[in-house]
């Protein structure tokens, strides 16, 4: 009995790490649309909850013990509720017909399906996680407790089915419980780090490294688009005047204010560094970046920076614009391009956009 029970466990353990990895998306696996996820999910878990039937341990004439009720409460966790009522019908339409038709398995079967239906139909109201899939699973224990109870007629040999499958059920499941909450803190913990590996701390824009990606990107899918690199007026005197801490208030506001503002334009904002920030829009001409780029100037000089000591300051911001393929084909040319245009911007009096081109 020993060894049934370590194969069943191991068949429910295998099903909760190989489907939780790859649908929950923790190690960036290809699935072709997450919109089919709760119905593959469904049916996974109802031939996973077959499987365990299959090589369940009879503990009466009437009652099988396996991790099924595991199974069902744990599809809920991943696939949302109509993964619960799928795998919970396969499981008990499966269990109906297992050993032949009788009024036990009819009842036995009816009962599995009563429960997905019930997760299912709770966990549309209130979202099964891995803090509350705990009560969606005691409610199956206890169900599935009085059926078996109300088939054997609560006697010794009966009461004695229940406990058995009551303690095999909490143990398998608080060990899978345990396990998949554990990835769970891990693989959020790694998304995390690989998150603040791409984005400035300070303003929560891409930085750098991302913003290399995305040229990049941009770059393979060869179609046209502008680089636009701004950059903050006398902000050494900001600095100076009242503080790095709202020098630091200046840029997250601004690095909002540009996302906002660039936003209509699919612009991909970016922290190069120090007070510099860049401006990718796809699709954009020349012509039609420098309509794009003066109206997040704009954006920028018509609101007032109000600091945290009350006071307002009127922050005003440059840029310069290159365009690919028509000035460079590469991401260093682009930028230095772009960066000369900037440059032209401060030197001919600075809160104005300039395109390379407009230096020739």
């Amino acid at each position: 009995m020993l060894i049934d029970f370590i194969i069943n466990f191991c068949i429910l353990f295998t099903f909760a790490i190989l489907t939780y990895i790859p649908f929950q998306n923790r190690l960036n696996i290809y699935i072709p649309s997450s919109k089919y996820n709760p119905f593959i999910l469904g049916i996974l878990s109802g031939l996973t909850g077959c499987l365990l039937m299959l090589t369940s341990i009879n503990i009466s004439d009437f009652v099988i013990m396996d991790g099924r009720m595991a199974v069902i409460a744990l599809s809920g966790v991943l696939g949302g509720p109509f993964a619960t009522i799928i795998s919970g019908t396969i499981i008990g339409l499966f269990r109906l017909f297992m050993y032949g038709y009788s009024t036990s398995s009819l009842i036995a079967g009816s009962s599995t399906i009563i429960v997905g239906l019930v997760i299912g139909i709770l966990s549309l109201k209130k979202t099964m996680t891995f803090q509350n899939v705990p009560y969606f699973f005691g409610y199956s224990i206890v169900h599935t407790s009085l059926i078996i109870g109300f088939l054997g007629n609560w006697t010794f040999e009966t009461w004695m089915a229940v406990i058995s499958f009551i303690l095999y059920s909490i143990v398998s499941f608080s060990i899978i419980f345990i396990v998949l909450n554990q990835l769970s803190n891990l693989f959020e913990k790694i998304r995390h780090i690989e998150e603040m590996s791409v984005t400035d701390h300070l303003t929560g824009l891409n930085n750098n490294r991302k913003f290399q990606e995305y040229v990049q990107n941009l770059l393979e899918k060869n179609k046209v688009f502008s680089l636009l690199i701004l950059d903050i007026d006398y902000f050494k005197k900001v600095n100076d005047t009242y503080g790095h801490p709202v020098g630091d208030e200046v840029l997250k506001e601004l690095a909002l204010r540009i996302k906002d503002a660039s936003n209509p334009y699919g612009g991909i904002v970016s922290r190069n560094g120090g007070e510099e920030f860049s401006v990718l829009l796809p699709n954009t001409s020349e012509e039609n970046s420098l309509e794009s780029a003066d109206l997040i100037r704009q954006a920028i000089e018509k609101n007032v920076f109000q600091i945290s000591s009350g006071e307002k300051l009127d922050i005003t911001i440059s840029g310069g614009i290159s365009t690919f393929p028509q000035d460079a084909v590469t991401t260093h040319e682009l930028y230095k391009l772009a960066d000369e245009a900037l440059y032209l911007a401060k030197t001919s009096g600075r809160n104005k956009v300039v395109h390379i081109n407009q230096s020739n």
